[in-house]
């Protein structure tokens, strides 16, 4: 590990900062408004699909419910508002990495974001960008990456959007989102909420979800303040507090309670100096937890992290056609929890991505290394490229090698850790195709996964469970983003599905994967009329196998939700909303023997100003 190289190339990327050099016109508006740049410019070859505010705001708040419908992802859930893990392209949990503002925030213990802790409303926007991104994103991007945006904008203008609403199961949410700015300043401010008995009945069944409680509250804060003409500075702050019972299972009852305590800070200098642009970020990441056996004791297991990020970023353009970057980043990361001695690691790591325009041909190349007091990371690679043959039709092609460290779980718990294991890593391949015919966006893609070295926990002969590289993996298969927009008597129908077909394979038994489905589709649509919006949405989740041999599984299932907004006018702002969720009462379990809601509803007021 050479880490003298390493700070010499810190040392001459943060020396660039100091240039004096001045941009009187600001073309790249996207470099303003975002602090996650690199999901626009190094995307080459691969698809990203943007969901809206509008979206955002008109759906469930908790992350896991927006993604169902909008996304070919699976989620696997232990019930409403429990752990909710995704399944991108068939991988596992810790395989997708949720990107914040730019920054990589799965947890260090786990790996993986639990989704049903993200409350959607205190972000602008929310991407999806299926396929690997180790390169930009570091660890966890085998199978994709979900970013969770904040913009800023630089108009004069203040918004402000109040909402609250109440359902069943003594369910209530609230939001207050406002945006505030000048020509030189820019504030944004979220919270939001919700609480909830969740004592629903099961479907089918004589029994109800118990211990299955829940409340948390997201705040979300960013200021962007330009300094001159040429350097802005960005400061985001993200607070979540949640505290929720775990519910148990039809044969298993559970009296714990599990609290999450999660503080996200990044600052980002800025400048553009003639044909170079500088990003400068520092991040702290504050990541607690406690869990209770017996929620009536004082007894609990607990564990916590902080994780500082050093980032430098220099682009400099070529000519009007070729970019170059050049990435240092460096974390350290301390941890500690019940069966989880003192944990510390030391990240740093080099990147260079190169992108080219030609006409109608436009390619990106990307390199990193990483330099770990752990492990040794391989050379990690991605080379994406789309040719336009026409104004309807774009040819995507990207590859890329990914990979996933181990977790401090993995390593370190003391009754199962093993400090032997390898980092998981991933070949792939996808191509895809963009087709646009007026208001109709289609999207096709085929894809392939080679993974090594996959990190399972398997239980030894004396019946403990460790970590081990156990599996090798090969993943394939298709997904379809579709959207469109027509006028219908006059009025706008909006018409948007997804599938994906999946297969995930162990090679040393050719089975599929437990909890994989084959298939998984979703649709929505919304048509307005004199001040009314009726939406309605549905989900098919095809079968799953439960066992490695494939010989027990879980049925398929498909629900479907309505609703119907009114506004009272444009001027007002006024909006009343009511929705049924599962409206045909539809049981279904996402894992065995947890089941989900039935029928359900809820109002919502919400106040624009």
């Amino acid at each position: 590990m050479n880490w003298k190289l390493y700070y010499l190339f810190t040392l001459i990327a943060c020396c660039c900062l100091s240039a004096t050099a001045q941009n009187d016109s600001i073309n790249w508006l996207d470099e303003v408004r975002l602090s996650d740049v690199k999901l626009k410019t190094n995307s080459e070859g691969q698809f990203v699909k943007k969901l809206d505010d509008s979206l955002i705001q008109r759906s469930e708040p908790l992350l896991t419910s927006l993604l169902k419908f909008n996304s070919p992802f699976y989620f696997r859930e232990n019930g409403y508002g429990m752990v909710s893990s995704a399944s991108v392209r068939g991988t596992g949990a810790a395989q997708t990495a949720v990107i914040w503002n730019g920054i990589n925030i799965n947890s260090q213990f786990t790996g993986q974001t639990d989704f049903n802790t993200v409350n959607t409303r205190v972000f602008d926007n929310i991407s999806l960008r299926p396929g690997g991104g180790s390169v930009v994103y570091g660890s966890g991007a085998i199978a994709g990456t979900i970013h969770l945006n904040n913009e800023f904008e630089f108009n004069g203008e203040s918004n402000n959007l109040a909402a609250i609403s109440y359902g069943s199961f003594e369910t209530i949410e609230g939001t207050y989102t406002g945006s505030f700015s000048s020509e030189k300043t820019s504030v944004n401010i979220g919270l939001a909420g919700i609480s909830s008995e969740n004592d629903y009945p099961y479907p089918g069944f004589e029994a109800r979800n118990e211990n299955g409680d829940f409340s948390n509250i997201s705040l979300n804060a960013s200021i962007a303040h330009w300094l001159g003409k040429a350097h802005i500075l960005k400061l985001y702050s993200n607070y979540y507090k949640g505290d929720r019972g775990f519910s148990g299972t039809l044969s298993q009852p559970s009296n714990s309670k599990y609290e999450d305590r999660n503080a996200r800070n990044l600052l980002e200098w800025k400048s553009f100096l003639g044909k170079f642009t500088s990003s400068l970020k520092l991040a702290w990441l504050d990541e607690n937890f406690k869990y209770y056996e017996n929620r009536d004791s004082y007894s609990f297991s607990y564990g916590k992290a902080q994780t500082a990020i050093f980032k430098y970023d220099l682009k400099y353009e070529l000519s009007d056609a070729i970019e170059v970057d050049l990435i240092a980043d460096y974390t350290n990361i301390d941890g500690e929890g019940t069966g989880i001695a003192d944990a510390h690691r030391k990240i740093g790591g080099v990147a260079v991505l190169w992108s080219h325009e030609l006409h109608e041909f436009s390619y990106d190349l990307s390199l990193r290394q990483e330099f770990s007091d752990i492990y040794e990371s391989p050379l990690l690679f991605s080379a994406g490229a789309g040719y336009r043959f026409s104004e309807n039709y774009l040819l995507r092609f990207n590859t890329s090698r990914n990979f996933r460290m181990p977790t401090f779980n993995d390593l370190f718990w003391r009754e199962g850790g093993n400090q032997d294991l390898q980092p998981e890593t991933s070949l792939q391949a996808e191509i895809g195709n963009n087709f646009s015919f007026g208001e109709l966006d289609l999207n096709l893609t085929a894809y392939y996964i080679d993974i090594n070295n996959l990190i399972r926990w398997v239980p030894d002969e004396s019946g403990v469970w460790r970590p081990l590289n156990t599996a090798e993996v090969y993943n394939y298969g298709a997904e379809i983003f579709s959207s469109w927009r027509i006028q219908v008597g006059g009025n706008p129908l909006i018409l948007s599905a997804n599938y994906a077909f999946t297969r995930s394979i162990d090679r040393k038994n050719g089975k599929q994967l437990i909890y994989t489905p084959k298939h998984k589709a979703g649709f929505s649509t919304g048509y307005s009329f004199n001040g009314f919006t009726l939406l309605l949405e549905s989900l098919y989740n095809g079968s799953i196998y439960t066992s490695s041999d494939n010989r027990y599984e879980l049925n398929s299932y498909k629900f479907v939700n309505l609703g119907l907004n009114y506004s009272f006018s444009n001027t007002t702002g006024v909006l009343v909303g009511f929705q049924i969720n599962n409206i045909f009462n539809e049981e279904y379990q996402s894992l065995p023997s947890r089941i989900m809601p039935g029928r359900s509803i809820k109002s919502t007021l919400t106040i624009k100003f």
